[in-house]
């Protein structure tokens, strides 16, 4: 019976039904910092703010702040979950180079895919419990491979310098075309207010070149991995 009929009764002198009682609120749901991190992901790490994530998870935004204290905690969670969940290679008996270079693909395209998480590396936020655990399954696979801990720890710490390095270079030139701004037009723009007899290596780049290639930004990563097995076959 609603409150309106309750009242109605009342009025006629009719025997008054016991109401229910009234729904009390609940705590707020549980949520683990995967979860959590799941969210502000798969909104999109630019659009991932405390209340956004908070009503994708459905719960308040009071209750969320006792689990991360600014934006920039929430941030930090995303990317560490993000970079420590990249699937690492199937160890076949490959190659120690042919590994590396599927496990730098996977954290380069994980990086253009979600340029923020290039912003969270660069601060130096990151989970350390995952990142060990992270660490102990590629040093599994070098340490088979011959070598020691240490070396391994060098060679994974060259690699992702390289693959951020190549990300951000894709990235800024996605940008500078999203924005309308391909590099060799500024180029071309840069010499006309110049004057060619002032940048005639880049007048001859940009006005007497045929179309300008996409580079393969990860060459760059590649290049790395070749140069580590120079090293390391000159060392042995």
């Amino acid at each position: 019976m609603s409150r309106a009929s309750v009242g109605d009764a009342v009025d006629r002198g009719a025997a008054v039904p016991a109401l229910p009682p009234a729904k009390r609120l609940g705590r707020p749901p549980r949520v683990t910092p995967a979860q959590i991190a799941e969210a502000a992901l798969a909104i999109g790490l630019e659009q991932a703010t405390i209340r956004n994530v908070a009503e994708r998870l459905g719960m308040s935004v009071p209750g969320l702040y006792h689990h991360v204290r600014t934006r920039d905690d929430l941030l930090a969670m995303a990317a560490a979950h993000s970079l420590g969940e990249l699937p690492l290679p199937e160890d076949h008996g490959q190659p120690w180079t042919d590994w590396l270079l599927e496990y730098a693909r996977f954290v380069y395209d994980a990086l253009v895919a979600q340029p923020e998480i290039v912003g969270q590396i660069v601060g130096g936020t990151y989970n350390t419990i995952r990142q060990a655990q992270h660490l102990e399954q590629i040093f599994a696979v070098l340490t088979a491979r011959g070598f020691t801990v240490a070396e391994a720890d060098l060679a994974q710490r060259q690699l992702v310098a390289a693959v951020s390095g190549a990300a951000v270079s894709e990235i800024s030139l996605r940008a500078m075309v999203a924005a309308g701004h391909p590099r060799r037009d500024d180029l071309r723009r840069a010499v006309h207010v110049l004057g060619p007899s002032v940048v005639p290596r880049v007048d001859e780049l940009v006005n007497g070149a045929g179309p300008e290639i996409w580079p393969d930004l990860f060459e760059t990563v590649r290049l790395v991995v070749s140069a580590m097995a120079v090293a390391r076959a000159d060392a042995g």
